[in-house]
């Protein structure tokens, strides 16, 4: 499955003293984008996109992707110190991450966190490296059918693995959903639901709902409290605790192996990413928990569980990106451009005519996860400073840097009124609990629903019995149902044995 001549081809492209200097300066700044609110990969790789013009194709190529790497670990670390995921895929890590920082745990969390980050990004490359021909063939399999009954599966299994309330869980996922209408629509050009207002005729930016759904409630619930850390006091960071979640992070090898694996594939599907990839592998990490295990309260299996996931998405989004030319995110979107700026174009030729230089980028990146590891626990120590700090300091910085970051990723006024409309809605789900990772998943989902429907019905509006000669898809709808009458079962026996004790 390995060109092994082309791979030592592409080595050889990376005997040279710009690599390593390239991904430091990629890794440092994909980082910093991660730990700032509103700040995404794909704004900072946007940003280097015209300086790689000066770049050989292999050097340009690694900068961009150290970005978009570094950028993926710095975004948990920023969603385990103050619940505000610094990019999209580090929603899940919320889920635990921020609760051990409340319990004190702040430094063992990072380690865990930064771990399971090297490790589901190494192993996914590894993935890419041996089997990225056959990724390729699987990818190709999933038309309209699959990819709309693959995400209406990960809705309905998001839906009864989260929560306390089924039904509030699936009114919040519908919610998700319906407010994903808002703006343009991609399949028929009509806009929907903007109420006259022309700044959301693009739809609500899915990065500024993330925040405003996390970080606004965290701030109001910040205000009785004396730091964010009250038994941290005194000292925020700890190298000796880190290094303790580095270790309990290797400790979950089913925990990593099955994360990387949900990553890698989800990874690989056009237009999932990371938030799905991080949320999947998270619910079934809560569904299969022992007794002793208390997700959502600072459970560090969590952490290890969203991490994985996140990071190994980024070797699928690569597979996707080289062998079908597809991009599976805004971030590989841009890097697609890097490929086109120096004459490239990513797909089944790209092997054909630039194997070396394909073998090479993989190499690079394998190269810079085992980096990564060291930057991102230096950056972490000095970051993890900020449990401590005041509250009557912290909370006003806190609402300028991200109403800041909010008006910059667009410079328009409505994201900031935006950000806090979501906020006050995140509040009230936490109030009455409406499980905020079903809606979450609606809004990330719906336009990728509202699509696959219309070609769904452009297939097979005329025989609709077609869809039976898709296995895959058969596949998909055989664990629908029996997810529902899983869920169903499950009900009716919790209602009995209430009953019993009652």
């Amino acid at each position: 499955m390995v060109d092994w001549i082309a791979l030592t081809q592409g080595l050889g492209l990376l005997a040279n003293w710009h690599i390593p200097v390239v991904i430091f300066f990629g890794m440092l700044l994909g980082l910093i984008i991660g730990v700032i609110p509103g700040m995404t990969a794909a704004l900072g790789i946007a940003v280097l996109l015209p300086i790689t013009f000066m770049m050989d194709a292999l050097t340009a190529l690694i900068l961009l992707t150290s970005v978009y790497t570094g950028s993926l670990t710095g975004g948990g670390i920023l969603a385990i110190l103050i619940n505000t995921p610094g990019t999209p895929g580090a929603v899940a890590t919320t889920f635990d991450g921020y609760p051990m920082t409340q319990k004190g745990l702040q430094n063992e969390a990072l380690g865990l966190q930064i771990t399971a980050s090297v490790i589901g990004g190494f192993l996914s490359y590894l993935f890419l490296l041996f089997f990225i021909k056959p990724m390729a063939w699987v990818a190709l399999q999933f038309g309209p059918s699959e990819m709309l009954f693959l995400t209406i599966f990960v809705l309905v299994v998001i839906g009864t693995l989260q929560g306390e309330y089924f039904s509030r869980s699936f009114f919040a996922g519908i919610f998700g959903l319906l407010l994903s209408t808002v703006g343009t629509s991609e399949a028929t050009g009509v806009v929907r639901g903007t109420m006259g207002i022309d700044e959301l005729e693009d739809g609500f930016p899915f990065i500024l709902t993330i925040i405003g759904m996390f970080a606004v409630p965290e701030m109001l619930n910040l205000v009785t409290r004396q730091a964010i850390s009250e038994k941290a006091i005194g000292k925020g960071h700890d190298l000796r605790k880190l290094m303790r979640g580095v270790r309990q992070a290797l400790q979950y090898r089913w925990t990593n192996l099955r994360g990387t694996s949900l990553g890698v594939f989800i990874g690989l599907l056009p237009g999932a990413g990371a938030t799905l990839a991080s949320l999947l592998s998270y619910s079934f990490a809560k569904r299969s928990a022992k007794k002793e295990q208390h997700y959502g309260q600072g459970e560090p299996e969590g952490v290890v569980a969203a991490e994985s996931a996140n990071n190994a998405s980024e070797g699928g989004s690569m597979a996707c990106l080289l062998v079908l030319g597809i991009p599976g995110s805004a971030a590989t979107a841009v890097i697609l451009g890097g490929f086109m700026l120096h004459g490239l174009v990513p797909g089944p030729g790209l092997f054909r005519d630039n194997a070396p230089l394909v073998y090479g980028l993989i190499a690079g990146n394998i190269f810079q996860m085992c980096l990564l590891g060291f930057f991102a626990l230096i950056v972490a120590f000095y970051v993890a400073r900020v449990v401590v700090v005041p509250i009557y300091v912290l909370l006003p910085t806190l609402i300028i840097v991200v109403a800041t970051g909010v008006f910059s990723f667009r410079n328009l006024f409505v994201d900031v009124a935006v950000l806090f409309s979501f906020g006050v809605i995140g509040y009230f789900f936490k109030q009455y609990h409406f499980t905020l990772v079903s809606f979450m998943l609606g809004l990330l989902l719906g336009k990728q629903i509202d699509m696959e429907m219309y070609r769904f019905a452009a297939l097979f509006e005329h025989n609709p019995a077609l869809v039976f000669n898709r296995p895959i898809t058969m596949g998909f709808i055989a664990l629908i149902i029996v997810t529902i009458i899983f869920q169903v079962r499950r009900t009716i026996k919790d209602r009995r044995e209430a009953k019993a004790d009652g």
